[in-house]
């Protein structure tokens, strides 16, 4: 029954029988009140949480870090001042459970690992290694991950933006929800996003991004092919001086191409979306 539906019928019993109507009318608001109580109260117990922070370094040389963390915010940034490796991190877990003890990270040959805290915990990440050359792999099941200044990445998250920068290497991403924005990569770029917003920018190697639903941006730096695509997105391509073999295609929306073209191009560019706009214009 509806919250209207159920005005409605205790109005016509208050004009047969008001004294009875009262008594349900307050019966009914208790018993609402009563689960909305219980409801507040659980909500409370989730969110009780303890929470410590730590810090220590990885004296091993290390040339790659993988990341298996279930739940939690991760960073990795190469620095030129480092001499080693630093690893900061941040532990929560529930209230009047045992304290999660020892590190949760490891090296395994010249890789540092990572891990996950345990069940209903959550551990976040700040590493800084030297150099920029580190590569970055693994997955993340919740939570946002942040790489700048490191040889290449490849990465899975489940739920969480994801933010890439400076890169020499290639960046592949695979993000079920969350925005991707990347930045300055030298290699190749290949990503698939599920739920949320598509940002490249500064890219100098081939571009390839499927977004199932949100809008696309690419900026290129330097003549490669693109293939961009949305399910129901705005996808908009930004190229530098050059002709290319353009394909912009949109089941619904308006199709804008600015750049000189040339069916015998060898660069292609790909441009597609179910539903919105798709637009390849010259760089700003």
């Amino acid at each position: 029954m509806s919250c209207g539906a159920l005005t409605t019928y205790v109005g016509c019993t208050e004009r047969w029988t008001s004294e009875g109507a009262v008594v349900v009318k307050r019966v009914v608001w208790a018993v609402v009140g009563v689960v909305a109580l219980v409801g507040a109260l659980a909500g409370c117990v989730r969110l009780v949480q303890e929470k410590f922070s730590d810090q220590g370094r990885v004296t091993e040389k290390v040339v790659a870090v993988r990341v298996q963390n279930d739940s939690g915010r991760v960073t990795v940034r190469g620095s030129d001042a480092a001499t080693s490796v630093e690893v900061k991190r941040t532990v929560e877990y529930p209230r009047n459970t045992d304290k999660p003890s020892g590190t949760t990270y490891r090296v395994d040959g010249d890789t540092l690992v990572l891990d996950d805290c345990g069940r209903n915990c959550s551990v976040d990440y700040d590493v800084t290694v030297p150099g920029k050359d580190v590569k970055v792999v693994g997955g993340n099941g919740s939570g946002d991950v942040t790489f700048e200044r490191v040889g290449s990445v490849d990465i899975e998250v489940g739920s969480g933006d994801v933010h890439v920068r400076d890169v020499s290497g290639s960046v592949k991403v695979e993000n079920g929800s969350g925005d991707v924005d990347v930045s300055d990569v030298g290699g190749s770029f290949k990503g698939n996003v599920g739920s949320g917003r598509a940002k490249l920018t500064d890219m100098r190697g081939e571009v390839s991004v499927v977004d199932s639903s949100g809008d696309v941006e690419v900026g290129m730096a330097a003549v490669q092919p693109v293939r961009a695509e949305s399910g129901s997105g705005k996808v908009e391509v930004r190229l530098p001086k050059g002709v290319y073999r353009v394909e912009a295609e949109s089941g619904s929306g308006e199709r804008s191409v600015g750049v000189a073209t040339d069916p015998a191009a060898k660069v292609s560019v790909v441009v597609k979306s179910g539903s919105g706009d798709v637009s390849v214009q010259p760089a700003l």
